[in-house]
């Protein structure tokens, strides 16, 4: 029987420090998130030129918390949307990144890009609707 003495230490998991140096890398999504909201702000400026559905390419979830269907008030609606402009791709940045955490990669940008596609078809849902007859 081998004595205590001649067996192999454990190994080590790496120091705390690890985490303290690369903590950012975790967090790109949300970053990605922050620093693209500006530049979509931008653009919806000029989508809304072409037309509601434009916009509603880039916000759909704008556009649902603004749908008729919902009866929201109007002065809960006024300033919401209007937060849900600049919070939105934060927003998909923050799921993704606890999917990004978990070592889920590229389920974490299916994660942001279902997100997306799952406010589009509430759009398109909404918008019908919104045409059936009372």
């Amino acid at each position: 029987m081998p004595s205590s003495s001649t067996a192999t230490p454990r190994k080590k998991r790496g120091s705390p420090k690890t985490f303290a140096r690369g903590w950012w890398k975790s967090l790109w999504p949300v970053l990605i998130g922050i620093a693209i909201t500006p530049f979509t702000v931008r653009l919806a400026s000029v989508l809304a030129l072409e037309g509601p559905r434009a916009f509603a390419l880039l916000y759909p979830w704008v556009d649902v918390l603004r749908s008729h269907v919902l009866h929201s008030p109007a002065d809960l609606v006024g300033h919401a949307w209007e937060y849900m402009m600049y919070l939105q791709f934060p927003i998909y940045g923050l799921l993704m990144t606890v999917t990004f955490r978990a070592g889920r990669h590229l389920r974490a940008i299916i994660i942001g890009l279902s997100l997306h596609f799952t406010g589009l078809i509430l759009v398109i849902v909404l918008a019908y609707l919104g045409q059936l007859p009372q």
